[in-house]
């Protein structure tokens, strides 16, 4: 695991970011329907019934979105697919300090591919 902070925007503040040393670890699957716990997504009218369908290459972009923002290590993980993330990286829209964290482990699985 790398332990990573980034500066959030316009301050000197730095924010913990959870990454894992490589995109290998990320073992989230593809298809089928998730949810998210409420500590992750609380947003909408009913956030513990919003269901993902990851089949959805647009759908699976906003799961990932919220779990590299909110998640923990374990979450990111379970939920995140590896070539998957790096697949959508350029699509995804994520804060500074999250992009920040997470280019080398990125930039590392492009190269490699």
């Amino acid at each position: 695991m790398i332990t990573a902070y980034g500066a959030a925007r316009d301050s000197d503040e730095r924010r913990y970011v959870p990454v894992p040393a490589s995109v290998a670890e990320l073992r989230g699957p593809l298809e089928g329907v998730a949810s998210l716990p409420g500590r992750l997504f609380w947003s909408g009218l009913d956030p513990r019934n919003v269901l993902w369908d990851l089949a959805d290459p647009r759908r699976r972009r906003d799961f990932y979105e919220v779990v590299l923002l909110k998640g923990t290590l374990d979450d990111i993980c379970a939920l995140v697919n590896g070539p998957e993330l790096v697949w959508l990286w350029d699509e995804m829209y994520l804060p500074p300090w999250v992009r920040e964290a997470w280019h080398q482990v990125v930039m590392a699985a492009e190269f490699a591919a």
